[in-house]
């Protein structure tokens, strides 16, 4: 598992699955939910009402693709339904978090290059 390249553990019980949401999860996703990537991201991080129940299945579904291909939605769907949705939506957050560099892990990594001031007089 890389926490600097997406992969985060989505625990559920006695079971960790490891959690991808990169380029490739959000390609599966979007013709899926039928929205582009920025309003997907957008339903997740909504403040008032929280992302819409599909949105946190599909993005599930996508995300477990690389690592357990086996999962289909149905199977996501009745694990949301006894873990519930937000053990999933806060595996999917730090996901795309970590994924996209806003995560914690990657702070200072690629830090702003400094530019040289310029000379000022009479030259």
């Amino acid at each position: 598992m890389n926490p600097l390249r997406g992969e985060v553990p989505l625990v559920l019980g006695d079971v960790t699955l490891t959690l991808k949401l990169g380029i490739n999860a959000l390609c599966v996703a979007e013709p899926m939910l039928g929205r582009k990537a920025r309003a997907i991201l957008d339903d997740m991080e909504d403040d008032r009402d929280g992302p819409a129940l599909d949105t946190i299945r599909v993005l599930t579904w996508a995300g477990l693709r690389k690592h357990h291909a086996d999962y289909h939605l149905i199977q996501i769907g009745e694990l949301m339904e006894e873990f519930g949705p937000a053990v999933f939506s806060n595996a999917i957050l730090a996901s795309l978090s970590s994924a996209f560099g806003t995560g914690e892990g990657k702070k200072g990594v690629n830090p702003p290059k400094q530019t040289r001031r310029k000379r000022t007089g009479t030259g």
